[in-house]
């Protein structure tokens, strides 16, 4: 299949959460009007033109970066497009001089993310929605 990857494109918050949905979670069509060229760093994946992965950063744009919200279409599952995305943030990330990537996963995940370089370190979070 033919992948074209792209950082920071003009993303409409239709596009975003149709990709969301199809990864499982809620469209948050809302947020995304406001998220969006909001963020440090995003980078996409587009299969013609339909987008079929993403995931953005929220860095200070000199020590840290935090990765958030990678998803991938499950129909192009298993073309490396996860990896593609997590390896094109991290070298443009490195290439400005930004020192430290983190990610939050669920622990199912951690396999995943291991292989990708991360190295697994414990963690939490407080979710002010729940």
């Amino acid at each position: 299949m033919d992948y074209k990857y792209e950082y920071n494109p003009v993303l409409t918050a239709i596009q975003v959460g149709n990709l969301r949905e199809t990864a499982g979670w809620d469209a948050r069509l809302e947020k995304y009007q406001k998220i969006l060229g909001n963020t440090y760093l995003c980078a996409t994946c587009f299969h013609g033109d339909e987008l079929v992965g993403y995931v953005d950063v929220i860095s200070d744009g000199i020590d840290d970066a935090y990765m958030r919200d990678l998803m991938v279409n499950p129909e192009h599952g298993r073309h490396g497009l996860a990896s593609n995305l997590i390896a094109m943030t991290a070298e443009r990330l490195k290439g400005r001089g930004v020192e430290m990537l983190s990610v939050p996963f669920e622990p199912c995940l951690e396999g995943f993310y291991h292989q990708a370089g991360f190295h697994v370190m414990g963690g939490g979070e407080i979710d002010f929605e729940s």
